[in-house]
């Protein structure tokens, strides 16, 4: 299963060709870098397929074969939110306008730079691996809404969680 990470050691390098063969250096991922774990490459035992933000600025495929990351989601803030079953979850707040989608992928709302996003897993969508899974959202001073779905996460603005990416610890 897909799911948005950030690495949590020192420097992974990223391959273009998912042999990892180092004439296919293709970027790298330094340290509280955020990128989406796709898979383990068939074919190819130890190496992992990701999209990442490249050099280029967009969010591009690559191939890793170690690193020490952990999942994205334990890097927001544990909360309990009575409207979301009471049970603990995770909270981000943004700093990038993003959109939530339907588990089909269809448009839901919009949220604002300040708003809040809650989940307990950062599983990636499968049609759209840019999609992190959802159980809730806060619009402005408006009460938490409970919603299963998607926020379609923005890597082009930055991906480093401390300092540029579309979510933040809050």
């Amino acid at each position: 299963m897909a799911y948005h990470a950030i690495n949590e050691g020192s420097n992974i390098t990223v391959y273009s060709r998912s042999s990892c063969e180092s004439d296919s250096k293709y970027g790298t991922l330094y340290n509280g870098e955020v990128f989406t774990f796709i898979k383990e490459h068939n074919g190819y035992f130890g190496n992992y397929e990701i999209r990442f933000l490249n050099s280029s600025g967009g969010y591009g495929i690559g191939y890793i074969n170690t690193g020490q990351y952990g999942n994205l989601a334990y890097s927001g803030t544990s909360v309990t939110e009575s409207a979301l079953g009471a049970t603990s979850c995770y909270r981000f707040k943004l700093r990038r306008a993003l959109n939530v989608v339907s588990t089909s992928g269809s448009a839901h709302t919009s949220l604002s730079v300040g708003d809040y996003v809650y989940t307990r897993s950062a599983t990636a969508g499968e049609s759209n691996p840019a999609n992190m899974y959802i159980i809730g959202y806060k619009k402005g001073s408006a009460a938490v809404t409970s919603y299963t779905g998607f926020v379609t996460l923005n890597y082009s603005g930055g991906s480093m969680f401390a300092t540029n990416f579309c979510l933040q610890k809050n």
